[in-house]
Protein backbone atom coordinates (compact mmCIF):
# COMPACT_ATOMS: atom_id res chain seq x y z
CA UNK A 1 0.00 0.00 0.00
CA UNK A 2 2.87 2.65 0.98
CA UNK A 3 5.04 1.08 -2.19
CA UNK A 4 1.82 2.31 -4.36
CA UNK A 5 1.53 5.27 -2.74
CA UNK A 6 5.35 6.37 -3.12
CA UNK A 7 4.92 5.26 -7.01
CA UNK A 8 1.96 7.16 -7.42
CA UNK A 9 3.98 10.61 -5.65
CA UNK A 10 6.76 9.89 -8.24
CA UNK A 11 4.89 9.76 -11.03
CA UNK A 12 2.86 13.30 -10.42
CA UNK A 13 5.72 15.06 -8.94
CA UNK A 14 8.29 14.06 -12.44
CA UNK A 15 7.48 15.50 -15.43
CA UNK A 16 5.80 13.07 -17.87
CA UNK A 17 8.18 11.07 -20.32
CA UNK A 18 5.78 7.66 -21.29
CA UNK A 19 2.43 6.85 -20.58
CA UNK A 20 2.87 4.53 -17.95
CA UNK A 21 3.42 6.35 -14.51
CA UNK A 22 5.98 3.79 -13.17
CA UNK A 23 7.91 3.69 -15.69
CA UNK A 24 7.98 7.16 -15.95
CA UNK A 25 9.52 7.47 -12.49
CA UNK A 26 11.70 4.39 -12.97
CA UNK A 27 13.23 6.58 -16.17
CA UNK A 28 13.69 9.61 -13.66
CA UNK A 29 14.81 7.99 -10.81
CA UNK A 30 17.47 5.88 -13.11
CA UNK A 31 18.68 9.64 -14.92
CA UNK A 32 19.22 10.84 -11.07
CA UNK A 33 21.22 8.11 -10.48
CA UNK A 34 23.36 8.15 -13.52
CA UNK A 35 23.91 11.68 -12.96
CA UNK A 36 25.15 11.54 -9.64
CA UNK A 37 27.55 8.89 -10.82
CA UNK A 38 28.74 11.22 -13.52
CA UNK A 39 29.12 14.00 -11.32
CA UNK A 40 31.40 11.84 -8.57
CA UNK A 41 33.89 11.10 -11.32
CA UNK A 42 34.02 14.51 -13.19
CA UNK A 43 35.00 15.84 -9.40
CA UNK A 44 37.51 13.34 -9.14
CA UNK A 45 39.18 13.89 -12.17
CA UNK A 46 39.31 17.79 -14.07
CA UNK A 47 40.85 17.94 -17.13
CA UNK A 48 41.67 20.60 -19.17
CA UNK A 49 42.04 21.36 -23.23
CA UNK A 50 45.63 22.33 -22.52
CA UNK A 51 47.04 18.43 -21.57
CA UNK A 52 46.45 18.95 -18.07
CA UNK A 53 44.57 16.92 -15.75
CA UNK A 54 43.84 17.51 -12.23
CA UNK A 55 43.46 14.25 -9.85
CA UNK A 56 41.27 14.41 -6.50
CA UNK A 57 43.02 11.82 -4.76
CA UNK A 58 40.89 12.63 -1.38
CA UNK A 59 38.95 8.82 -0.22
CA UNK A 60 40.83 7.21 -3.07
CA UNK A 61 41.85 4.75 -1.06
CA UNK A 62 42.36 0.78 -1.89
CA UNK A 63 42.00 -1.36 -5.51
CA UNK A 64 44.96 -2.22 -6.97
CA UNK A 65 48.52 -1.97 -6.43
CA UNK A 66 50.78 -3.65 -8.77
CA UNK A 67 52.52 -2.69 -11.95
CA UNK A 68 50.30 -4.61 -13.98
CA UNK A 69 47.17 -2.89 -13.31
CA UNK A 70 45.49 0.46 -12.98
CA UNK A 71 45.64 2.59 -9.69
CA UNK A 72 42.71 4.68 -8.53
CA UNK A 73 44.96 7.72 -8.62
CA UNK A 74 46.89 7.32 -12.10
CA UNK A 75 47.43 9.64 -15.19
CA UNK A 76 46.51 8.40 -18.52
CA UNK A 77 48.29 7.42 -21.77
CA UNK A 78 51.07 10.21 -22.42
CA UNK A 79 50.57 11.48 -19.13
CA UNK A 80 52.85 11.76 -16.38
CA UNK A 81 52.24 13.63 -12.93
CA UNK A 82 54.04 16.76 -12.37
CA UNK A 83 52.70 17.65 -9.06
CA UNK A 84 51.31 17.67 -5.79
CA UNK A 85 48.87 19.44 -3.82
CA UNK A 86 47.44 19.71 -0.18
CA UNK A 87 45.43 22.35 1.58
CA UNK A 88 45.00 21.93 5.02
CA UNK A 89 46.81 19.43 6.76
CA UNK A 90 50.58 20.41 5.90
CA UNK A 91 51.15 17.71 3.49
CA UNK A 92 50.74 14.51 5.69
CA UNK A 93 49.12 13.57 3.03
CA UNK A 94 48.17 14.00 -0.63
CA UNK A 95 44.98 15.66 -1.94
CA UNK A 96 45.11 16.31 -5.20
CA UNK A 97 47.84 15.54 -8.03
CA UNK A 98 48.40 16.99 -10.94
CA UNK A 99 49.01 14.89 -14.55
CA UNK A 100 50.20 16.50 -17.76
CA UNK A 101 50.32 15.23 -21.31
CA UNK A 102 54.33 15.64 -21.85
CA UNK A 103 55.11 12.41 -24.71
CA UNK A 104 52.90 13.43 -28.06
CA UNK A 105 55.03 11.06 -29.98
CA UNK A 106 54.07 8.29 -28.01
CA UNK A 107 51.88 5.56 -30.29
CA UNK A 108 48.60 5.77 -28.12
CA UNK A 109 47.27 2.86 -26.26
CA UNK A 110 44.14 3.37 -27.62
CA UNK A 111 42.37 3.27 -24.09
CA UNK A 112 43.85 -0.54 -23.30
CA UNK A 113 46.15 -0.85 -20.49
CA UNK A 114 49.08 -0.69 -19.56
CA UNK A 115 49.46 3.07 -21.21
CA UNK A 116 53.18 2.36 -20.65
CA UNK A 117 54.63 -1.48 -21.03
CA UNK A 118 57.12 -1.14 -18.30
CA UNK A 119 56.78 0.13 -14.91
CA UNK A 120 57.99 -0.90 -11.53
CA UNK A 121 56.21 0.06 -8.01
CA UNK A 122 58.33 1.87 -5.30
CA UNK A 123 57.45 1.58 -1.46
CA UNK A 124 57.52 4.75 0.62
CA UNK A 125 57.56 2.25 3.47
CA UNK A 126 60.68 0.92 2.83
CA UNK A 127 62.44 4.39 1.87
CA UNK A 128 62.42 3.93 -2.09
CA UNK A 129 61.26 7.42 -2.41
CA UNK A 130 63.17 7.79 -6.31
CA UNK A 131 62.10 6.13 -9.34
CA UNK A 132 65.59 5.08 -10.02
CA UNK A 133 67.15 2.97 -8.38
CA UNK A 134 71.03 2.06 -8.46
CA UNK A 135 70.79 -1.50 -7.30
CA UNK A 136 68.46 -1.95 -10.43
CA UNK A 137 69.64 0.62 -12.88
CA UNK A 138 68.62 -0.62 -16.28
CA UNK A 139 64.87 -1.34 -14.68
CA UNK A 140 64.80 1.99 -13.15
CA UNK A 141 66.27 3.98 -15.47
CA UNK A 142 64.52 6.90 -17.49
CA UNK A 143 61.51 6.06 -15.10
CA UNK A 144 58.84 8.65 -13.80
CA UNK A 145 56.19 9.10 -11.46
CA UNK A 146 52.65 7.89 -13.31
CA UNK A 147 50.52 7.14 -10.28
CA UNK A 148 50.28 6.81 -6.27
CA UNK A 149 48.58 4.29 -3.56
CA UNK A 150 46.95 4.43 -0.34
CA UNK A 151 45.65 1.62 1.28
CA UNK A 152 42.96 3.64 3.43
CA UNK A 153 40.45 6.05 2.22
CA UNK A 154 40.98 9.15 3.79
CA UNK A 155 41.16 13.39 3.55
CA UNK A 156 43.78 13.88 2.04
CA UNK A 157 45.16 10.07 1.20
CA UNK A 158 48.75 8.69 2.84
CA UNK A 159 50.62 7.12 0.19
CA UNK A 160 52.63 3.74 0.60
CA UNK A 161 53.22 2.93 -2.89
CA UNK A 162 53.96 4.96 -5.95
CA UNK A 163 54.39 3.35 -9.36
CA UNK A 164 57.10 4.58 -11.98
CA UNK A 165 57.00 3.91 -15.86
CA UNK A 166 59.75 3.80 -18.27
CA UNK A 167 59.94 7.20 -20.60
CA UNK A 168 58.44 5.73 -24.22
CA UNK A 169 60.64 6.11 -27.66
CA UNK A 170 62.28 8.82 -28.48
CA UNK A 171 62.22 10.24 -24.84
CA UNK A 172 65.00 10.24 -22.16
CA UNK A 173 65.48 11.75 -18.90
CA UNK A 174 68.30 14.48 -17.86
CA UNK A 175 69.52 13.40 -14.16
CA UNK A 176 72.25 16.19 -14.72
CA UNK A 177 69.09 18.93 -14.47
CA UNK A 178 66.77 17.22 -11.76
CA UNK A 179 65.44 19.51 -8.92
CA UNK A 180 63.81 19.27 -5.73
CA UNK A 181 60.42 20.62 -5.05
CA UNK A 182 59.81 21.43 -1.37
CA UNK A 183 56.29 21.34 0.39
CA UNK A 184 57.10 23.86 3.07
CA UNK A 185 59.69 27.17 3.24
CA UNK A 186 63.20 27.54 5.30
CA UNK A 187 61.42 27.61 8.13
CA UNK A 188 60.18 24.44 8.00
CA UNK A 189 56.04 25.65 7.65
CA UNK A 190 54.22 23.94 4.90
CA UNK A 191 52.66 25.67 2.12
CA UNK A 192 48.78 25.87 1.52
CA UNK A 193 48.44 27.73 -1.32
CA UNK A 194 47.23 26.10 -4.64
CA UNK A 195 49.81 23.80 -6.44
CA UNK A 196 53.30 25.43 -5.20
CA UNK A 197 54.55 22.05 -5.27
CA UNK A 198 55.08 21.78 -9.28
CA UNK A 199 57.60 20.93 -11.36
CA UNK A 200 58.46 23.10 -14.40
CA UNK A 201 57.78 23.15 -18.09
CA UNK A 202 58.94 19.99 -19.14
CA UNK A 203 59.98 18.35 -15.73
CA UNK A 204 58.06 14.91 -14.95
CA UNK A 205 57.78 13.61 -11.20
CA UNK A 206 60.78 10.92 -10.48
CA UNK A 207 60.28 10.74 -6.61
CA UNK A 208 58.54 11.53 -3.69
CA UNK A 209 59.91 11.97 -0.11
CA UNK A 210 58.44 12.21 3.05
CA UNK A 211 60.02 12.89 6.40
CA UNK A 212 59.18 13.22 10.24
CA UNK A 213 58.57 16.71 11.23
CA UNK A 214 60.32 17.91 14.94
CA UNK A 215 57.23 19.53 15.80
CA UNK A 216 54.53 17.57 15.66
CA UNK A 217 56.24 14.02 15.16
CA UNK A 218 54.29 13.13 12.38
CA UNK A 219 55.17 12.02 8.65
CA UNK A 220 54.92 14.56 6.36
CA UNK A 221 55.53 14.69 2.47
CA UNK A 222 58.63 17.40 2.17
CA UNK A 223 59.59 17.54 -1.49
CA UNK A 224 59.21 16.15 -5.07
CA UNK A 225 62.14 15.28 -7.51
CA UNK A 226 61.58 16.76 -11.08
CA UNK A 227 63.63 15.92 -14.16
CA UNK A 228 63.47 17.29 -17.65
CA UNK A 229 62.48 15.11 -20.42
CA UNK A 230 64.66 15.20 -23.66
CA UNK A 231 63.77 14.14 -27.01
CA UNK A 232 66.24 12.00 -28.49
CA UNK A 233 65.41 10.66 -31.66
CA UNK A 234 61.80 11.18 -33.90
CA UNK A 235 61.35 7.82 -35.01
CA UNK A 236 59.93 7.66 -38.44
CA UNK A 237 56.89 6.04 -36.80
CA UNK A 238 56.13 8.86 -35.35
CA UNK A 239 55.57 10.21 -38.89
CA UNK A 240 53.01 7.61 -39.93
CA UNK A 241 50.02 7.13 -39.04
CA UNK A 242 49.45 4.49 -36.37
CA UNK A 243 47.38 1.09 -36.50
CA UNK A 244 44.22 0.23 -35.97
CA UNK A 245 43.62 -1.17 -32.62
CA UNK A 246 43.15 -4.56 -32.09
CA UNK A 247 39.57 -6.72 -31.92
CA UNK A 248 41.10 -9.38 -29.57
CA UNK A 249 43.16 -10.02 -26.58
CA UNK A 250 45.68 -11.95 -27.76
CA UNK A 251 46.25 -10.66 -31.30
Amino acid sequence: MFGNFIWRLLAEALPATSANPRLNAVFWIYLFFATSALAIYQNHVKCFGTGDCQITAAYQGGGFNDEYHRWLIECSDGEAMIGIFDTYKSFLGIAQVWCYFIFPLKPPAIGIYPFYPVCNVRNFTQYEYYCYDKRFPTDTVDTFTTAIFSPTSADPVQPTLMKCCKTPAPYKLDYNRCQWKYTHDKTGEHYDGFWVVKCDTNFVMTGIGSAMNPWDSQLHFVWIQCCPVLTVSTPPAAQQLYAKPQISYTS
